[in-house]
């Protein structure tokens, strides 16, 4: 049975601009199956329901329900879509009700609630009409582009407010679980939550280890990254697919999706991820614009070092 959420508390009350932001984990709606009855979806009609997961499966075509990573479902008449499958998590779902919530100047989808049935996440969102940056991009000036690059910036800023709670430190996914990172996924552990960022780094360079047992050839390696980083909020997938601009304004970012692999990272991560598989100016032009704030410990060397690991973890 679905958990219903109504007005918002004082501790999840919008913040100022500026603000810096506690959100307690014991804040976050954690429960398996949960509507958002202050959200646009339910104003109107609050007996209103979202779609049922075998509703969602019924609308799926050639069989895709089957998948591990199904497609999202698109509810036009509702302006909804379901993201849903094995690899979604309740754990992103935080992230869309924190934003939503404590962080309004970000831009992203509203999220009316999500459901869980098996080992299927369904999560209920806004159905933003937007185009991909990437499939946009040579059509935009170098004008444009500083301007989306602005607006990511302050998108990158609002998120640089949320801080852990002082005696809580960790670095995971927003509610304290495993990091999703695709760079961190691994069959046989877990990845974290972790106390400091050195246990982090000591996790990914044993998983190195595992791989290419050679402790000697891997101690520069390991050096290199930076264990007195500061933990950060991030995004952790800022691919210009995850960037939806307005139709009818190119240069207006109306959306930035996929939160899956969100959480708190060292503070280096989000821009060496950013970079990481995006050739061309965007990488060298226009994201340090976007993210030079987020990113002081940045270096050539640092960048070839996270490369590194990730060729010898077989990312691609």
């Amino acid at each position: 049975m679905e958990q219903g959420y109504g007005k918002n508390t004082e501790s999840t009350r919008p913040a100022t601009p500026g603000e810096q932001i506690i959100l307690p984990i014991s804040e976050l709606p954690a429960e398996e199956n949960v509507d958002f009855l202050e959200t646009s979806f339910f104003r109107v009609d609050k007996s209103r329901k979202l779609p049922t997961p075998s509703e969602v499966r019924s609308k799926v075509v050639h069989n895709r329900s089957q998948t591990r990573r199904p497609d999202p479902v698109w509810f036009a008449e509702d302006k909804l879509v379901v993201k849903w499958g094995e690899y979604v998590t309740i754990a992103e779902g935080q992230v869309y009700w924190m934003i939503q919530n404590r962080l309004k100047e970000i831009p992203a989808p509203e999220i009316y609630g999500w459901r869980t049935e098996g080992n299927q996440v369904f999560l209920y969102l806004e159905c933003i009409i937007g185009l991909q940056l990437e499939e946009k991009y040579n059509e935009l000036s170098h004008e444009d582009k500083l301007e989306i690059c602005g607006q990511i910036k302050m998108a990158k800023v609002a998120l640089g407010r949320l801080r852990q709670e002082p005696d809580g430190k960790f670095l995971g996914s927003i509610g304290r679980q495993p990091l999703l990172d695709v760079i961190c996924e691994d069959d046989n552990n877990l990845a974290g939550p972790f106390i400091t960022i050195a246990a982090f780094h000591d996790w990914l360079n044993n998983r190195v280890l595992r791989r290419f047992p050679d402790p000697e050839a891997m101690i520069p390696l390991r050096k290199i990254l930076p264990d007195n980083a500061s933990i950060v909020f991030s995004h952790g997938d800022l691919h210009p697919k995850n960037i939806l601009l307005s139709p009818t304004k190119l240069s207006k970012i109306v959306a930035i999706v996929d939160w899956h692999q969100s959480g708190w990272y060292p503070s280096y991560w989000e821009r060496c991820k950013a970079e990481w598989g995006n050739l061309g100016d965007w990488a060298s032009k226009y994201l340090p614009e976007a993210l030079d704030s987020s990113y002081s410990e940045h270096s050539d060397e640092l960048y070839n070092a996270f490369c590194m690991y990730t060729q010898l973890l077989g990312v691609l």
